[in-house]
Order: structure tokens, then sequence, then C-alpha cells
């Protein structure tokens, strides 16, 4: 008898976490929509959202890419706020959207971005979505970038966010997520993106051609300031903000063209108050493999010369930015976690502490 007072509750217990179990929603794969790829752009009324979402099931299995059938089918729906495109795209699409695979995050050109937490708010409110979720610009809408028929053969986003990590790698432009915009004490930078002339597949089979179309790099813009980078300014600014992998230069030695792979960059920044102003100093150190033999001299004029124009490139860059308020290298965070008392004194005036700052650059080269 004691043994079955024992097992009783036991039992109840169990009954109790099934019977509350049955009473949640249990979401096939096949309701799902798993949203890989977002563009977002601004309408007289709020937003337009355009998303690329993966249609499970493909090939007999819920996960595989069928070449035979589009995987892919792009949603299109708009709302006083993202978040609510994204509940009328929720209902035209019928599925239960997932954003733990968003990859990338596109801006059309026209896009307000004068108060980013308002804007991406829906991203802060969804623990799925990833802060390192890529962001990006289109040269014209979002919905253009998001409508692109690469092939059947390739999901479309994952095209894109290739073409950025090879561009952000080789220094082409620079990088920003998420987490780094909402972050982000004044402006930044991010890669922009062009749809390119569509061509004609012959080979499509019977019955016509297959059209597809490629995206390419446009630039790099400076958020909040309304201009573009240079594709030098580009390695300059993913210099001085650390973000540099990989680069290249060409340099004049002895009456020739001497081009340099960059690589190992590594760079570090400090910050000093002198006579009443601050003073940044950036170091970067990097390896520079040129594509023709030098001796020892040659070599190490080649280091004096790519060190020269590379500083010349950053401060010159850096002088022109932070001189007009703009600060893409975190500059005013720098400074806000330095001296926090200076940064309060000029809370109101960033253009104005920027101003106080006097960058210093300092490139040491490595030739391999």
């Amino acid at each position: 008898m004691t043994r079955d007072k024992r097992i009783l509750p036991l039992l109840s217990a169990v009954m109790v976490c099934i019977m509350m179990s049955s009473f949640g929603r249990s979401i096939s794969i096949d309701e799902r929509g798993l949203v890989h790829a977002m563009g977002i752009d601004s309408t007289a009324d709020g937003y337009r959202v355009t998303m690329q979402i993966f249609q499970s099931g493909g090939g007999g299995t819920d996960t595989s890419v069928d070449a035979a059938q589009p995987n892919i089918t792009v949603a299109v729906s708009e709302g006083r706020t993202v978040g609510e495109a994204i509940t009328a795209a929720r209902s035209s699409t019928g599925k239960e959207l997932f954003f733990g695979h968003l990859q990338i995050i596109c801006l059309g050109s026209g896009l307000e971005l004068g108060d980013p937490a308002e804007l991406f708010a829906f991203a802060t409110g969804d623990k799925n979505i990833s802060p390192s979720a890529e962001l990006c610009m289109s040269d014209s809408t979002a919905e253009d970038l998001m409508n692109v028929r690469l092939s059947e053969e390739e999901i479309s986003s994952e095209s894109l966010d290739g073409l950025l990590k090879v561009s952000c790698e080789y220094s082409d432009t620079v990088s920003c997520d998420l987490k780094e915009l909402l972050s982000a004490e004044g402006c930044t930078a991010m890669p922009v993106l062009k749809v390119t002339g569509s061509k004609e597949d012959s080979s499509s089979g019977e019955g016509g051609s297959e059209v597809s179309q490629a995206v390419e790099l446009a630039g790099t813009a400076v958020i909040g300031a309304d201009r573009m980078l240079t594709e030098r300014q580009a390695l300059a600014a993913a210099m001085l903000s650390g973000k540099a992998d990989k680069g290249h230069i060409v340099s004049r030695l002895d009456g020739a063209n001497v081009t340099s792979a960059l690589e190992n960059f590594h760079t570090k920044r400090s910050l000093s108050a002198e006579n009443g102003r601050l003073v940044l100093v950036t170091e970067v150190t990097v390896t520079a493999r040129h594509d023709r033999q030098l001796d020892s001299k040659e070599s190490d004029e080649l280091a004096a010369a790519v060190s020269a124009e590379l500083e010349k490139e950053c401060l010159a860059l850096q002088n022109e930015m932070l001189g007009s308020g703009e600060d893409i290298f975190g500059t005013e965070r720098l400074i806000k976690h330095r001296y926090p008392a200076l940064w309060l004194k000029y809370a109101d005036d960033s253009t104005a502490l920027l101003k106080l700052t006097v960058p210093q650059v300092r490139v040491k080269v490595k030739v391999a």
C-alpha cells in the first residue's frame, strides 16, 4: 500500500505534463517559412518588407534544394512599422515565419535611418534574430535586390552573403552588422550592392530561355553622412576601424609598378589628452607580399613606400571625417570609455567633440 501511495503522485505528475503539452501548438516543418534574407524600403505610409523565404520539402526531404523546382519564394508586404509588415506577410503566405536563419538585411537607398532602434524594433524583440546579421544597402530599392533571379541551382541569399563576405575580406568595402549599427554613436559605413543587367541562358531547356541576373558591389555608403567612400578609402576605413583582413596596393618602385597583396593586419588605437586636445594614435602592422623579385634594399624601399602611402590614405580620410563630425571608426565610443567627463560635456555636440581629436597614423609594413 505504501508503495502504491508513492507511485500515484508520480503518475499524476506525468499525466499533468502530457496534458499541458497537448495544449501547446506544434508547428510542422511544412508550416514554417525560413527567412534567409529581407529588404526594407520606405513608403508614404510606412515600410515595405520583401523577404526571401526558403520553402522546405524540396527533393523529398525537409532541407534539400531541389534544382527542378524553386525552393525560394519572395513575399512582399507593407505596414506602418516593419513589425506590422512582417505580420501581414505571415497572413499572406500562410506560413509561420522563422528568422533564426536570417543572414542579410538590406536597406533601400531612400530609407531614413534617423532612429535605428525604432526601425529595428522587430529584430531586438525577436530572440531568434542574430545580432550578427549582415547589413547592406541597395543602390535602388531593397525589393529589387531581393527579387534578383540568380539561378534555380542556388539560394540567392547565400550568394549575396558570399559576395558580402569576400568583398569585406579583401577590404573592398567595410562590414556592418545589426549589433554595430544599433550600438554606433555616430555614423556607420556599410556595403552597397547593385543589380546588374539580366542575361538569357539558352540551356534552360525546351520552351524558352531562363533569365538570370547578377549582383555586384557598388561601393561603401556612410550612413548618416550621405556620402560614398572610394575603394582606397574603404581600405583605409577598414584599417582604421580594425576590420581589415586582406587588401592590395600598387606602389611605384624604380620606375615600375609593384603590386603587393596585404594581409595579417593588426590595428591598435590609443587616446591621450594633450594641451586641451585629444590625440588619437592608430598603429597598424601589415604584411606585404609583392609580385616581383626584390633584393633586400628594394624590399626596404617597398616597405617604406607602402607604409607612406597607407599612412597618407588613412590620415586623409580620418582628418576629413572627424573634421566634419562624421565618425565611422568608433572614436566617440573610445572617448566615452577613456574620458567620460569630457564625453558628457559634449553630449549634445558630438561634432565639436570629434573636432578636438587630432589623429595620427603609423603603419609598419613587413615585406614577405
